[in-house]
């Protein structure tokens, strides 16, 4: 059974949410929500990947690309600050060996891994065999076979020094 994984967010994230807050409620009579999403978020799960785990940033970026595993095999990190939405994907180019999805509460301070290991079960078994535009995955059943996949396939987190 794959446990999901929790990371703190660092400070200037936290900071980063507080001050959305303050935005969204200074113009709450607008209905603006002003939220943490899309390129923003993908880029804090992409850090939070590369600080947490043992993976490194690929030479020349590529679509689906984010990192690269120590032996070079190739890893999608996805993410959502919405509380019940899984990772969203578009059909095309950008398949990776390895898949990461982080749900954000940033309300908590911080992020949780809730599905690590291939990505090629994701794609055959919760998305659809020919669709267009963007397809999210339905976040209960990415915990399901999160769950039956367990940690055979997982990433490694990186091995934090003691700072005793």
């Amino acid at each position: 059974m794959q446990k999901p994984i929790d990371v703190p967010l660092p400070q200037p994230v936290k900071d980063l949410w507080h001050s959305q807050q303050a935005l969204a409620k200074h113009y709450a009579h607008t209905g603006f929500k002003f939220t943490l999403d899309g390129r923003l978020v993908g880029d804090i799960a992409e850090a939070l990947a590369l600080e947490h785990f043992e993976l490194c940033l690929p030479p020349k970026r590529a679509k689906g690309v984010y990192a690269l595993t120590a032996s070079g095999h190739s890893v999608q990190v996805k993410a959502s600050g919405l509380e019940n939405s899984g990772p969203a994907f578009t059909p095309g180019t950008g398949i990776a060996r390895y898949l990461l999805f982080f749900q954000f509460d940033f309300s908590a301070g911080k992020a949780t891994v809730i599905y690590n290991g291939l990505e090629a079960p994701v794609r055959e078994r919760l998305l659809p065999k020919e669709w267009t535009g963007t397809k999210v995955v339905n976040l209960g059943a990415l915990r399901a076979l999160a769950r039956e996949l367990g940690n055979e396939n997982a990433l490694p987190l990186k091995q934090l020094a003691d700072t005793k």
